[in-house]
């Protein structure tokens, strides 16, 4: 399969089977896009260092003496975000059967079964 059919399958599959409101976004997609992508963060962390550096603030914290170092902080904090999902998820994920099976044992107080009538007479 060459790259030009997988290409045309591509904007096929784009044009009829995509929400209206996705097809601006589906340029994200792409391979182009995904290989570039951390130029973007990298680009923000570039400017918000010079704009730091360009304006620097009145009463600066201890270490706002280095260029940049709430880039780096930030950079750090994300990290430290990122590598504390999977204990947190072990911490305080329940089993599949953590709340029970069987639902609530009242039908008119139950989700489960019922036939969708919110009568007042049917109830006791």
């Amino acid at each position: 399969m060459s790259k030009d059919s997988v290409k045309s399958d591509v904007q096929k599959h784009a044009a009829t089977d995509v929400h209206p409101a996705a097809k601006p976004f589906l340029f994200l997609g792409s391979e182009k896009f995904k290989r570039n992508f951390f130029l973007f963060p990298l680009g923000g962390i570039i400017i918000t260092t010079l704009i730091g550096v360009l304006y620097p603030l009145k009463h600066p914290a201890p270490w706002d003496v280095i260029p940049g170092s709430w880039a780096v902080f930030g950079f750090l904090s994300y990290s430290f975000i990122v590598f504390m999902a999977r204990p947190l998820f072990k911490l305080l994920s329940r089993d599949e059967s953590y709340y029970g099976e069987g639902g609530l044992p009242d039908p008119f107080v139950s989700a489960e079964g019922h036939d969708g009538s919110d009568h007042e007479e049917d109830r006791p």
